[in-house]
């Protein structure tokens, strides 16, 4: 999650969606009868197709992809470029109908996080021992400036984090492709997430609250980890302190 990767991510993922109805109306049609498509790609014209697709329909001049290989994988063509440094892997299917932004792979998903439920802010929670780092719950936030949402909670974040001084360690992940671990742990992909320290966490921002609520949660949930601690921060908002289940 680099300062590039993430926007070419958000854009490539999200519109890849709609990205592959293109490649249905651009490809050739099935065969009556049989179900059979009509035509397969040789391994040059995929690559062809795939990159002339980015570039055309998704990126539109913002930047360029260029192939770096592509490759016959379980049945699909196995598609990797390199769009401004990052290298992405992609998947399309051979008779070039169906673009896939990556593919899962079932051995390799990791077991869902074990949770208790969910508690104020619409945070879940998680069985997890507190993280921390020198002794301070860690408090993680993933966004990018691309992200509406994220552009929205991240300064409520910054300013509730700033309360706590050094009862925690913020991990300000704006951009950033540090933390790879927790976030992947954590969250599908989605941004904005929050993860207070491995306890408390939530994709998505917390506009449906307002910021004034949102920053009350934020608050209440970082006291809950730090003991009450400052007091005088947590003191204001023990009403929501009190609330928290875990």
């Amino acid at each position: 999650m680099s300062k590039n990767y993430i926007p070419l991510v958000i854009l490539i993922a999200g519109i890849l969606i709609a990205g592959v109805a293109i490649f249905v109306n651009q490809s050739g049609k099935l065969d009556s009868g049989n179900g059979d498509y009509s035509q397969v790609l040789s391994v040059e014209e995929a690559g062809e197709k795939v990159i002339d697709f980015i570039n055309n329909n998704i990126l539109k001049g913002r930047a360029t992809a260029s192939l770096v290989e592509i490759l016959e994988e379980n049945g699909l063509y196995k598609v990797k470029f390199n769009i401004e440094g990052q290298e992405i892997e992609s998947y399309l299917t051979r008779d070039g109908q169906l673009f896939f932004p990556e593919a899962i792979k079932l051995d390799e998903i990791q077991e869902p996080i074990s949770e208790k439920g969910f508690t104020i802010g619409d945070f879940s929670i998680s069985n997890d021992e507190i993280c921390k780092e020198n002794g301070k719950p860690i408090v993680y936030f993933f966004g990018s400036e691309s992200c509406p949402y994220c552009t929205w909670e991240h300064p409520i974040v910054e300013e509730v984090a700033g309360k706590f001084g050094s009862e925690i360690s913020f991990h300000n992940n704006m951009d950033s492709d540090a933390d790879k671990d927790i976030f992947s742990k954590y969250s599908a992909g989605g941004i904005p997430t929050l993860v207070l320290g491995c306890k408390y966490y939530r994709v998505g921002a917390g506009q449906q609250a307002g910021e004034e609520a949102e920053a009350k949660n934020l608050t209440a949930l970082t006291c809950k980890l730090t003991g009450n601690k400052p007091e005088g921060v947590c003191n204001e908002v023990k009403d929501l302190i009190d609330q928290i289940t875990d």
